[in-house]
């Protein structure tokens, strides 16, 4: 059964049916920071829809995403919460 919906879009409400996909691959996005810490990021969907009669300026149907941002750190111990300052500052 097609479920279509309606969600405020650049001001305007905007006809949308919701697409059922599935997952191929959700990678980590890696970052090493000047301060030593490592943040591991990935977004995560959990529902697409696409517009229904819009389209971008290529031709292409708009196709509205939601996501969730998971995130995981690895923090050097002397910048964590309680930690001992040792007088060292990095930069």
């Amino acid at each position: 059964m097609e479920r279509r919906g309606k969600v405020t879009f650049q001001g305007r409400e905007i006809e949308t049916v919701e697409v059922d996909f599935k997952v191929v691959k959700e990678d980590w996005n890696e970052y090493e920071l000047a301060d030593g810490t490592k943040i591991r990021v990935k977004a995560v969907t959990s529902n697409i829809n696409r517009a229904i009669d819009e389209f971008d300026s290529d031709g292409n149907p708009l196709y509205l995403v939601k996501s969730s941002n998971v995130l995981a750190l690895s923090v050097p111990e002397n910048l964590k919460k309680g930690a001992k300052d040792t007088g060292k500052e990095v930069h």
